[in-house]
């Protein structure tokens, strides 16, 4: 199996669980800036790699191919062998599509939320929680599903617990699959986007409940934006018992504290 993964949090959980029982024979990540593609052994990888997907791999003796364009992952593919992805933000070119089949995992359960960032939307309780894993096609996330799970996430009280939640279980759930891996089948049509988000995708409705409120500002803790509050005029940043302000919510009050306007915005509330 050759793995094409981000340098990020749920595709750390996500490979981490998986290649305890199944290493892999090859990972490709994206060259940073100014690198160029080179397969680097495990030992040396070991030694000057500094980001934590790569490390991992070293710790199990996978080496690590850093792909400067996507012509360079062709020579690495094998003609049928799987190439396995955990939520890639890129859309994978039609060249090298037609090379190997590739399966996506997808943190939402699709045709809900395709696109780069489904976390987030999941967060602010636009979409149930699920993960999903399809064969990738040409369009975004748009390709025929192999297995969904609808899960819970009541017990996470951070966006890194929703992060590592979900790549648990969708490592579950591709160790689970038999080989050969199912054809799939079509998603239904249409379906919603995720894109990433944007200073007023933060906006605060006073018509969610506390517990909506609580739970989108607390599952998005990580990027660190702060949250507006149109009835206020005025942004505020995460929770707090003893904040400064009351935000509105239909059955009650949370508190925070007033922050400053994100760099270069300005909502149509605040003109």
């Amino acid at each position: 199996m050759r793995c094409l993964a981000m340098e990020c949090l749920f595709s750390y959980q996500f490979f981490q669980q998986v290649w305890r029982h199944a290493p892999a024979q090859l990972l490709i990540l994206p060259a940073p800036a100014g690198r160029t593609s080179w397969l680097q052994s495990p030992r040396k990888s070991q030694m000057i790699m500094a980001t934590s997907v790569a490390e991992l791999a070293s710790s199990y003796g996978i080496p690590v191919f850093y792909m400067a364009r996507w012509s360079d992952l062709i020579p690495q593919l094998v003609a049928g062998e799987p190439l396995l992805t955990a939520c890639f933000p890129r859309r994978v070119p039609t060249t090298v599509l037609v090379h190997a089949p590739i399966y996506n995992i997808h943190p939402s359960l699709l045709p809900n939320l395709r696109g780069p960032d489904p976390l987030f939307y999941v967060a602010r309780g636009d979409a149930p929680a699920g993960v999903t894993i399809h064969h990738m096609d040409a369009q975004f996330d748009t390709g025929p599903i192999i297995t969904q799970q609808l899960i819970d996430i009541t017990n996470c009280a951070s966006e890194a617990d929703l992060i590592r939640f979900h790549a648990q279980v969708a490592a579950t759930n591709w160790l689970a699959l038999t080989t050969p891996l199912p054809t799939g089948t079509p998603q239904p049509q249409p379906g919603t986007n995720a894109p990433l988000p944007q200073a007023t995708d933060y906006v605060l409705d006073a018509s969610w409940s506390r517990q909506r409120t609580q739970r989108f500002m607390q599952l998005t803790n990580l990027r660190r934006h702060p949250y507006w509050v149109p009835v206020l005029h005025q942004w505020v940043s995460g929770l707090h018992p003893f904040g400064t302000v009351e935000i509105p919510c239909a059955d009650g009050y949370l508190r925070a504290d007033v922050v400053a306007a994100p760099s270069g915005v300005a909502l149509p509330h605040m003109q």
